[in-house]
C-alpha cells in the first residue's frame, strides 16, 4: 500500500493528551474537564464515553481548539457558552459572572421562605441565575431583577426567554435601587453583589481575574461598600417583616452583621456554605 497514514486516536488517548496539557498548565479537575469537553462536542454523556473507541476527527479538531483556550485559563463555561445552576443551563458570557454552586443555597432559601404570592427583588442579577431559578420553582411569586450592566441584562433576558419566564421575571437596568419607583415594595431582597476587596483582586485565580467582569467582582471598603449602600437604600422598599439575604466573602460575615444591626435590621444571622465557610448574611427589616 502506497502513501502514509496516521493512526486514529482513541477517545481515551485524546482525553489523556488533553489531560496532560491541562495539568501542566495548572488546571484543576483536568480529567473531568477533558471528558466534559469531549462530551459537549460529541453529544455523548461524559459518563458513557467508550475510551477504547475511535475518536471522531471533527470532535478532536474542535476539542483541540477548546483546550488551547483553556490552556490560557479561559473558564470552560465561557468556552462552552453555558453553565449549570439549579435546574437550568444558563447562557454565560464574559459580561456576567459564572454562577457558583454556593449561590444555589441562596436560591433554595428564597424558594423555601418567600410567602405565597410574594414579590422578590434580586439586585445584581447578572445572568439571572437567582431570579430565574426562584421564579421557575415558585410560579406563585413575581421577581424584579436589577442590574447596572446593560450587557449583562441582555444575557439575563435571553436566559429568561429560554425558560419562558417573561411574565414572572421583570428586568430593569439600575445602579443598586436607583431605578425603583417610590412605593415599590418587596417581600424579600436578595443580592449577590461584588464583595472582593481591591487588594485581593491580583491574587485571584487567573480564570476569575483575567476573564470574569471586574465590575461584578470588586468593591471598596474591604469589598463591602456596595452591600452596605444597598442596605441603607433598601428599607423604604421592604414590606414590614421582609427578609433580606446577601452573599458575602468568607471573612465578611461578622463585620456585615454588626453593621446591619446598627442600621436597625433584626434577626441577623451569618450562614455557611457547603465548605463550612461564612457565605451569607440574612436579616429582617
Amino acid at each position: 500500500m502506497n502513501g502514509a497514514f496516521s493512526a486514529v486516536e482513541t477517545i481515551g488517548e485524546v482525553l489523556a493528551r488533553w489531560r496532560q496539557m491541562l495539568m501542566a498548565a495548572g488546571v484543576e479537575d483536568a480529567e473531568w474537564e477533558c471528558a466534559l469537553i469531549y462530551s459537549e462536542l460529541s453529544g455523548i454523556r461524559h459518563t458513557e464515553l467508550q475510551r477504547a473507541a475511535a475518536a471522531a476527527p471533527e470532535v478532536v479538531a474542535h476539542g483541540d481548539l477548546w483546550v488551547a483556550r483553556r490552556l490560557r485559563r479561559e473558564p470552560l463555561q465561557y468556552i462552552m457558552g453555558h453553565a449549570p445552576f439549579m435546574d437550568f443551563e444558563l447562557e454565560v458570557t464574559p459580561d456576567v459572572l459564572i454562577p457558583r454552586p454556593e449561590t444555589e443555597l441562596l436560591a433554595e432559601a428564597l424558594i423555601r421562605d418567600l410567602p405565597h404570592g410574594g414579590r422578590l427583588l434580586d439586585v445584581g442579577t447578572g445572568s439571572g441565575a437567582i431570579a430565574l431559578s426562584v421564579a421557575y420553582a415558585r410560579s406563585d411569586i413575581t421577581v424584579l431583577a436589577l442590574e447596572v450592566s446593560e450587557a449583562a441584562l441582555k444575557v439575563a433576558a435571553r436566559n429568561r426567554a429560554r425558560y419562558g419566564l417573561e411574565q414572572t421575571v421583570m428586568l430593569r437596568r439600575s445602579d443598586l435601587l436607583a431605578a425603583l419607583e417610590e412605593g415599590e415594595q418587596f417581600d424579600f431582597l436578595a443580592a449577590n453583589l461584588p464583595y472582593i476587596a481591591e487588594e485581593e483582586y491580583a491574587g485571584l485565580q487567573p480564570e476569575v481575574r483575567d476573564f470574569e467582569p471586574k465590575l461584578a467582582l470588586t468593591a471598596p471598603e474591604d469589598g463591602l461598600a456596595l452591600i452596605l449602600e444597598l442596605a441603607r437604600q433598601a428599607p423604604p422598599h421592604l414590606k414590614p417583616g421582609a427578609g433580606v439575604i446577601f452573599e458575602i466573602g468568607w471573612r465578611q460575615g461578622q463585620t456585615l452583621a454588626k453593621a446591619l444591626r446598627r442600621m436597625g435590621y433584626c434577626e441577623v444571622a451569618v450562614l455557611r456554605d457547603y465548605s463550612g465557610l461564612d457565605r451569607f448574611v440574612r436579616c429582617v427589616r
